[in-house]
C-alpha cells in the first residue's frame, strides 16, 4: 500500500507541472460563416481577429511599434515589428558612445516562424546563479519603413534588467543625439508589451485569450530560382501564438472536414502556417488570385477546432487589402 501510495503522489506532482490541454465541452458544430478584414489597399493596419465571435478585437497602424517584449515568467525574449521590415544588428560593443554606425554588422530580420531562438536581436543576456544578466551589448535597429513606405531611420540600444519583471533600455539616434531610458514591465495577461522608440508602452496586443489570428504584413525569406533567400514583405495571416495552432489540409475537401478529421490532424505553433500563399498574384492581369482548394484547420485560444479557406481578396469597389474567408466551427 505504502508504494501504491508514493506512486500515485509521484503522479500528481509529475502531471501538476505541466498546463492541461484547454478542452471544450461538447457542443453542436457551427454555422457557415463569412468574416472579412480590413487591411486596406495599403495594408497599413494589423489587425487581431477573434474566429468565436468573427469579429475584430483591435488594430492599429503598422507604424504605432517598433519593439516588443516577452511577457512570460522566465522568457526575456525581444522581437521587432516586422511589418515595417525591420532588421537588429548586435555591435558586440559595450560601450555606447563608441557605437555610431550599423557599417559592419550583421543585420538581420526575425523569422516570420514565431520561433523565439532565432530573433535577430537573440540572446542579449546571460544566466547567472539562475539570474539573467545583461552582456550590455549596443545594438542597432533599423526601424524599416512606415505605412507610406518613408524610411523611419536607426536607433542604438542597450537592453538590461530592473528587477525579475522588468526590461531597462537605454537608446538613443546614431549620433548619440535624443538619448532615452525607459521601463518594460512585463504584462503576462499579453504574448509581447510593444514599444515605440517616440511614444514607449503602446497598447497594441489584445488580452492573448480574446485573439486567434493576425492579419498582417511580415517579412519573411523568398527565395530565387537559383536557390538564393532574401528577404521580402508579405501580407497573410499568422496564428496567435498562445494556445493557436494550425495545419492546412491537403486531402480532404472542404464539406468532407468533420471534426473527428481535423482531430486526427497534426497541428502546428508555427506562426506562419497559414501564411500569404492562399493567394497568388496574376502578372497578366495586375490582381491577386485568392486559391479557395487551400483550406486550413486551425484550433483556437478557447480549444474549438474550425476549418476555414479564403474567398476573396478585394471588396465590393475592387480595392484590394480586404481578405474575405469562409469557416465554420467544427
Amino acid at each position: 500500500m505504502k508504494r501504491l501510495l508514493v506512486y500515485i503522489s509521484l503522479i500528481l506532482i509529475l502531471t501538476s507541472c505541466f498546463e492541461e490541454d484547454k478542452r471544450v465541452a461538447p457542443h453542436l458544430p457551427g454555422d457557415l460563416t463569412v468574416g472579412t478584414v480590413e487591411l486596406t489597399q495599403n495594408y497599413k493596419y494589423q489587425v487581431f481577429f477573434n474566429l468565436l465571435d468573427n469579429e475584430t478585437v483591435k488594430n492599429n497602424l503598422i507604424s504605432e511599434w517598433d519593439l516588443g517584449f516577452e511577457t512570460s515568467d522566465s522568457g526575456w525574449h525581444v522581437i521587432l515589428n516586422t511589418s515595417k521590415m525591420m532588421l537588429a544588428g548586435n555591435s558586440v560593443n559595450t560601450n555606447f558612445e563608441e557605437v555610431k554606425s550599423s557599417s559592419g554588422l550583421l543585420m538581420t530580420y526575425d523569422k516570420s516562424d514565431g520561433n523565439l531562438d532565432s530573433t535577430a536581436i537573440g540572446n542579449w543576456y546571460n544566466w547567472s546563479d539562475e539570474n539573467p544578466e545583461s552582456k550590455n551589448y549596443v545594438y542597432v535597429i533599423d526601424r524599416g519603413t512606415d505605412e507610406s513606405s518613408n524610411l523611419t531611420g536607426k536607433k542604438k540600444i542597450v537592453f538590461g534588467f530592473d528587477d525579475e519583471n522588468n526590461y531597462t533600455l537605454r537608446f538613443a539616434d546614431l549620433n548619440g543625439n535624443n538619448e532615452q531610458a525607459a521601463v518594460i514591465v512585463k504584462d503576462t495577461t499579453k504574448n509581447f508589451v510593444c514599444f515605440s522608440f517616440e511614444n514607449g508602452v503602446v497598447d497594441i496586443e489584445p488580452n492573448k485569450a480574446n485573439w486567434d489570428l493576425l492579419f498582417t504584413k511580415y517579412s519573411t525569406l523568398l527565395y530565387t530560382n537559383d536557390g538564393d533567400p532574401y528577404p521580402y514583405l508579405v501580407t497573410g495571416v499568422l496564428l496567435n501564438p498562445y494556445r493557436v495552432e494550425a495545419v492546412r489540409d491537403s486531402v480532404n475537401a472542404f464539406d468532407e472536414i468533420s471534426l473527428e478529421k481535423a482531430e486526427s490532424l497534426i497541428l502546428s505553433p508555427q506562426m506562419d502556417i497559414i501564411g500569404y500563399e492562399w493567394k497568388e498574384y496574376d502578372f497578366d492581369n495586375s490582381m491577386y488570385t485568392v486559391l479557395p482548394e487551400k483550406i486550413y484547420v486551425i484550433k483556437d485560444t478557447q480549444g474549438y477546432y474550425y476549418k476555414l479557406r479564403f474567398i476573396d481578396y478585394y471588396n465590393s469597389t475592387g480595392e484590394q487589402g480586404y481578405p474575405m474567408f469562409e469557416f465554420l466551427r467544427l
